[in-house]
């Protein structure tokens, strides 16, 4: 059944704990052009068969912070991207989000991929919620257990990764017992906080593709295999024109400090023509000078566009509440400050919603 179509009360087949009534649903619906503030709404397309023969069954997309169960862990899907059979979908447009609580933190089957189902973790207010109980039947969080460890980064993260990368064919398990040696070819091209790009080449293995580590301030952040076609290389006299790679990180790069990149070789840590390549950081002020909150939401529900009004006013006082908590900042406001100010000093509104909603 359609993740959309399902009711409170319908049962849900659990991996370890049999079927479960479901007892709250989350839905959260928004557009490419709002979610791009945050890397973290962008959904994930786990493709058919990535995982294992028939996992997942089809398609599934998921929020990047969605836990996935795999080798006996819970795992964020956004730690797991590849660019080849993990992907971002950055073109996904309107985005739509739902979530389903059971009596208890249970892994489901969703296109037979194992994954987690919801827990609030604090995150209850932002879904628009279609259906629910009464609140007072919705236990806090911290009286819930979590129904297998979550990990995010290490040796158990690291093992998934690579056996997702040798099934994609972008790791050939006896790579690294191919030759690597010799004079290195090649230039990094492109970086920012999500992406990497370029080619790599050995002229006196013109067959072999290069393995290169992705390190940012000395620590390995990705592994990426040079072995993408690009007919302009081939035109150049580069091998047969498969040497190019493009990956995108496993976590988006923090904008707001500076970050050293180099492409290396994996075998001996040589690094690439154009390293190390410095993204400095991007001041807060910088990001929010050309953000234009009225188109972002201008084809937004009504509902939407509150909420997005509701959290500006709620960050104004937060804003302000910082610039009379610090000394040295209590100049005063400039004089758009004080109107956006004095307009979230007036009693807050409360949101109404229908008394029903139907998902579809």
């Amino acid at each position: 059944m359609r993740v959309e179509k399902l009711r409170l009360g319908d049962e849900v087949l659990t991996v370890s704990d049999g079927p479960l009534p479901i007892r709250w649903i989350g839905k959260r619906i928004y557009g490419h052009a709002f979610a791009r503030m945050n890397s973290n709404c962008i959904p994930v397309m786990i493709k058919t068969g990535a995982v294992d023969d028939g996992v997942p069954s089809r398609d599934l997309c998921v929020s990047p912070l969605h836990n996935v169960f795999i080798d006996g862990a819970l795992i964020p899907v956004g730690q797991l991207v590849n660019g080849t059979s993990i992907v971002t979908c950055a073109g996904m447009d309107p985005i739509a989000y739902y979530h389903i609580e059971l009596p208890v933190h249970s892994v489901v089957l969703a296109e037979d991929m194992p994954a987690e189902s919801y827990i609030d973790r604090g995150d209850r207010a932002m879904f628009l919620s279609g259906t629910a109980r009464p609140a007072g039947d919705l236990d806090p969080a911290t009286s819930w257990t979590c129904c297998a460890p979550i990990v995010v980064s290490g040796p158990v993260v690291e093992r998934v990764r690579a056996r997702l990368a040798w099934r994609a064919g972008i790791t050939p398990p006896d790579i690294m017992d191919r030759p690597q040696s010799g004079p290195l070819l090649g230039k990094l091209e492109w970086v920012d906080h999500t992406v990497v790009s370029g080619w790599a080449w050995l002229a006196d293995h013109p067959t072999v593709p290069v393995v290169l580590e992705v390190v940012d301030d000395g620590e390995v952040i990705a592994v990426a295999l040079a072995n993408h076609f690009r007919a302009a290389l081939r035109r150049a006299g580069i091998g047969d024109g498969h040497h190019a790679f493009h990956v995108e990180l496993p976590q988006r790069l923090d904008p707001q400090r500076t970050h050293r990149l180099v492409i290396r070789r994996a075998a001996d840590g040589l690094p690439l023509s154009g390293c190390p390549l410095v993204l400095p950081a991007h001041r807060p002020s910088s990001a929010l000078a050309g953000l234009d909150l009225v188109a972002l939401v201008a084809h937004a529900d009504p509902a939407e566009k509150r909420w997005v009004l509701d959290w500006v006013e709620q960050q104004a006082v937060k804003l302000q509440a910082l610039l009379t908590s610090q000394p040295e900042l209590r100049e005063p406001p400039p004089a758009r400050l004080q109107v956006l100010t004095a307009a979230t000093e007036r009693k807050p509104r409360r949101l109404k919603l229908p008394k029903a909603v139907t998902l579809g």
